[in-house]
């Protein structure tokens, strides 16, 4: 093969793998527009709805069903149980009514977990880190300046083919569900 050549596979090598890489940082970008500007059609094609809500449940179950098995009041409590029992069930409506597109535009305007999920203002000093996890898993987080280490939301996104990728789960903090004395 002549230098032409060589020098042709190598730019096409390179835009792929610039490409192959690159793409997370721009479906994190859509993302992030799409949630700013609530464009709930946009929001609706980043993510995989079901898969956020599962893996929401899930979390929320486990760190509310630790808290409870280890405060002291609720031991001694003769409904614990029976809290115990429907737990899962008001859980799961509460993420299905929480893990929306206007939900999730709320949380990435403000930048943090808690808060006003009607809030539409957009925190100007949201702070947004990202990470490969995997080829092909790729986490962003999203931090106000007033969120302690360790409690800002992650929005973990997942490669469906060469480069296109689609949100599958959202991380919230430990720390959001414990109590503030």
């Amino acid at each position: 093969m002549n230098k032409k050549t060589w020098v042709v596979l190598a730019t096409v090598l390179g835009l792929f793998a610039i490409c192959y890489f690159g793409s997370p940082f721009w479906a994190a970008r859509q993302f992030k527009e799409a949630a700013l500007s609530a464009d709930v059609d946009r929001l609706d094609a980043a993510v995989d709805f079901p898969a956020v809500r599962e893996s929401l449940k899930s979390q929320m179950t486990v760190a509310l069903t630790a808290k409870m098995q280890n405060d002291p009041e609720m031991k001694s409590n003769p409904f614990a149980g029976l809290g115990m029992m429907m737990m899962p069930a008001i859980i799961g409506k509460m993420v299905d009514s929480f893990v929306t597109p206007d939900g999730m535009s709320a949380m990435m305007k403000r930048g943090q977990v808690k808060g006003d999920a009607t809030e539409t203002t957009v925190n100007p000093d949201v702070e947004y880190s990202y990470d490969y996890r995997s080829l092909d898993r790729f986490a962003v987080t999203v931090a106000a300046p007033e969120t302690k280490d360790g409690e800002a939301p992650r929005f973990v996104f997942e490669r469906r083919g060469l480069f296109s990728w689609k949100m599958i789960r959202m991380e919230i903090p430990e720390t959001v569900f414990a109590d503030k004395d």
